[in-house]
C-alpha cells in the first residue's frame, strides 16, 4: 500500500512539473443565463494542479452550474500564473457586471498586483476551501482585500467580521443530472483519501462487510468520475468521516451534498450545521463511533427499504435545494452590495 501510495505521488509530482513547463490554457463557455453578468472564473484546472489526477473539482463542478446562470464566462486556470491577470483583462467587458469568482487558497498562486483589478472596475469573488484549517495561515490575510469572502465554514464569519472583510458563508452542494436507482449492489461505500481515522474505520469496515461495502482509496489511485458515480449510485449508504485533515475539526464536505444527488444517503458523524440542510434520522444519519456505524451498515442490509426511503427524501432536497445553481445565485445577489 505505501508502494502504491508513493507511486501515485510521484506521478501527481510529474503532472505538476508538466503543468508549470506547459500549462493548460484558458476556456471560453457560453451560458444560457443572464447577459449583463460576465463572469471569470479562477482555479485550477487539474486536481492537484496535476493533469494525471484528472479535472479539477472545481473546474468540473461549478462550470456547468455557471453556464445555466450566465451568458458569457471565461475559465483561467491558476496553474498559468504568468498570464492570469492578462486572460481577466482580456475578457473584460464594458457596460457588463465583471465578476472575477476565483479560488485561491494560498499566497504564492496569487499573482502579483491582483488586487488593482479591483480599481478597474472587477469585483473580486473567493471562494475558499478548507478555510477552519487555513483561516488563520492565509484567509485573514487577503480577505479585506477582496470585496466579497465566501466560506464554507459559517464559524469563521465573526472572524471576517474583526478584520472588516466583507464574507457571506455558502455550502459546497449536488449535481442535477442522475437518476435515483431503485436496485443497488452495495450496503455502503467511501471513496477518498485514506488519513487520519479514515484508515482504521475503512479497514474494520471491510473486516466486517467484506464486498458489501465499496471502497476506493484515492491516496493510492485515482478513479474516474464514471466509476465514482457509479459506485455512489450503486450504493444505499454513502460514509462520510468528516474530520478535517489535521485532525482539529469537522468539515461539512462537498460529498455531503453530492451524494445526496445521486441517490446515497449519507452516514457522517453529529455536526449541527449540518441540520441546517438536512433534517436528521430523516434526509441524514449520524454516527459517533465505529460500533454505530456497523450497526446502522447492518441494519441497512436487513431493512433496504427504510433507508431507501429516508435516500429518496434526502436526493429530492438536494435537488430542491442544494445545488450549485443555488449557491451561486445567492453569491451573486451579494456582488457589488455590502454584507449586513
Amino acid at each position: 500500500m505505501d508502494i502504491l501510495r508513493i507511486k501515485n505521488a510521484l506521478r501527481n509530482k510529474s503532472g505538476q512539473i508538466i503543468n508549470r513547463l506547459f500549462p493548460p490554457k484558458a476556456e471560453i463557455h457560453h451560458g444560457s443565463g443572464n447577459s449583463a453578468l460576465n463572469l471569470i472564473f479562477v482555479a485550477s484546472r487539474w486536481g492537484y494542479k496535476s493533469r494525471f489526477v484528472g479535472d479539477g473539482f472545481e473546474h468540473m463542478r461549478f462550470i456547468p452550474a455557471f453556464k445555466k446562470l450566465v451568458n458569457n464566462l471565461c475559465f483561467v486556470p491558476v496553474e498559468d500564473k504568468k498570464r492570469i491577470l492578462a486572460e481577466i483583462r482580456n475578457f473584460k467587458k464594458e457596460a457588463r457586471n465583471n465578476v472575477v469568482f476565483s479560488i485561491f487558497q494560498n499566497h504564492k498562486d496569487i499573482p502579483e498586483n491582483y488586487f488593482k483589478l479591483s480599481q478597474e472596475g472587477f469585483y473580486l469573488v473567493n471562494w475558499y476551501t478548507d478555510d477552519d484549517m487555513f483561516f488563520d495561515v492565509f484567509s485573514k490575510y487577503v480577505a479585506d482585500r477582496f470585496n466579497l469572502n465566501v466560506t464554507t465554514y459559517e464559524p469563521n464569519l465573526v472572524h471576517y467580521k474583526a478584520i472588516n472583510a466583507n464574507a457571506i458563508a455558502s455550502q459546497w452542494a449536488g449535481v442535477s443530472s442522475y437518476a435515483f436507482l431503485g436496485f443497488r449492489r452495495y450496503t455502503a461505500c467511501f471513496i477518498g483519501r485514506m488519513y487520519g481515522q479514515r484508515t482504521p474505520t475503512v479497514k474494520e469496515l471491510k473486516k466486517v462487510f467484506g464486498e458489501q461495502v465499496f471502497v476506493h482509496d484515492t491516496r493510492v489511485k485515482p478513479i474516474s468520475e464514471d466509476a465514482m458515480v457509479s459506485a455512489y449510485q450503486n450504493s444505499w449508504l454513502a460514509i462520510d468521516e468528516p474530520t478535517a485533515y489535521d485532525g482539529k475539526t469537522w468539515q461539512i464536505k462537498a460529498r455531503i451534498f453530492e451524494n445526496a444527488s445521486m441517490g446515497c444517503l449519507v452516514v457522517t458523524k453529529p455536526n449541527s450545521r449540518i441540520e441546517k440542510y438536512f433534517e436528521p434520522n430523516k434526509e441524514i444519519l449520524f454516527w459517533k463511533n465505529i460500533s454505530e456505524l456497523i450497526d446502522i451498515i447492518r441494519d441497512c442490509a436487513d431493512n433496504p427499504e427504510k433507508y431507501k426511503r429516508m435516500a429518496r427524501l434526502a436526493y429530492e432536497r438536494a435537488l430542491r435545494e442544494h445545488l450549485y445553481e443555488h449557491r451561486f445565485t445567492e453569491i451573486f445577489k451579494h456582488c457589488w452590495r455590502p454584507v449586513k
